[in-house]
């Protein structure tokens, strides 16, 4: 199941969406860092890890990097990525 899931992102406009996704969360980290650090001294700490990590898969999926191991697949799900960032996005730009 993990990975025909997988398999169903695992196509080239995903990947480019991906590359997308983790360059807009970077820029947002990196160029709003004043609003971004008083912003996650209010936010819970599980958070701000979901979306670092969001934006790592995002990296990881988007440069294309293969994944074999299921156990791999599982850890670094596009679809668990793309949630976080679309999540995160719109509570960045809404605030």
């Amino acid at each position: 199941m993990i990975d025909s899931l997988y398999q169903l992102v695992n196509k080239g406009s995903w990947r480019a969406l991906s590359l997308i996704f983790a360059i807009i969360l970077t820029l947002f980290f990196f160029f709003n860092i004043n609003e971004f650090s008083l912003q996650l001294r209010t936010a819970p700490v599980y958070w701000i890890l979901l979306i670092l990590w969001a934006t790592v898969i995002l990296w990881i999926h988007g440069i294309g990097l293969e994944i074999r191991k299921i156990l791999w697949k599982t850890v670094f799900s596009p679809i668990v990525g793309y949630l976080v960032a679309i999540i995160a996005l719109a509570h960045n730009l809404i605030s």
